[in-house]
């Protein structure tokens, strides 16, 4: 999918109910998933953690380790959509540790190094996410450590119930070749029949 096409469907319109959305999908599909993304920001978090965020969306990654009383030195999310992260911003307003940025993934350019890499349901709005991923390594402090979440393809006997709810966010399910072709995976699983996919990687 194109970027522009992606910035248009977050628009402002999609921006305001993406949240409802976003806790619904996560209930039915990913509930599993985002347990383990809690359980690795809750071992791997600390006063002195600095946090990037790929394609943060409204923030609800950054709510959610505001929910957990888990503490970190910085934060900062990027996503190119203005009406997102204009609902983030409004989110933390005033909040001196955290920072939003517009940026597109696919050109970064960003300097410093991060102890974490946060990357959710991100991947299957890219062309070439092995391309994000391996170049977001080059961020990663020496025993820095990413998390991801995307979709992926799903068994055969959900994909025709999936399918309409992933054409609706024009989401493509990221190929295995793909993920073949990210570096330094420590561990990936699979949930609710193959749909959702969460990896953790090690620098």
């Amino acid at each position: 999918m194109a970027g522009k096409d992606v910035k248009n469907l977050y628009h402002l319109g999609h921006a305001r109910w993406y949240d409802f959305f976003k806790r619904y999908w996560n209930y039915l599909v990913s509930s599993k998933a985002e347990q383990e993304l809690g359980r690795f920001l809750k071992k791997n978090l600390d006063k002195n953690a600095s946090i990037l965020e790929l394609g943060c969306g409204t923030a609800l990654n950054l709510e959610k380790i505001d929910s957990m009383g888990l503490k970190f030195r910085k934060y900062v999310g990027v996503d190119f959509s203005p009406d997102m992260l204009r609902i983030a911003r409004r989110k933390f307003k005033g909040e001196t540790k955290v920072k939003f940025i517009e940026k597109d993934l696919t050109r970064l350019g960003m300097k410093g190094k991060f102890d974490i890499i946060i990357c959710t349901w991100v991947l299957s709005h890219l062309e070439c996410p092995s391309e994000l991923v391996n170049n977001a390594q080059g961020m990663l402090k020496r025993d820095g450590k990413m998390f991801i979440i995307f979709f992926s393809r799903p068994k055969w006997y959900v994909n025709f119930f999936v399918y309409p709810f992933a054409r609706l966010f024009s989401a493509n399910p990221v190929s295995k070749d793909e993920v073949k072709r990210f570096n330094k995976v420590k561990w990936i699983r699979s949930y609710s029949a193959g749909i959702a996919t969460a990896m953790q990687i090690h620098r």
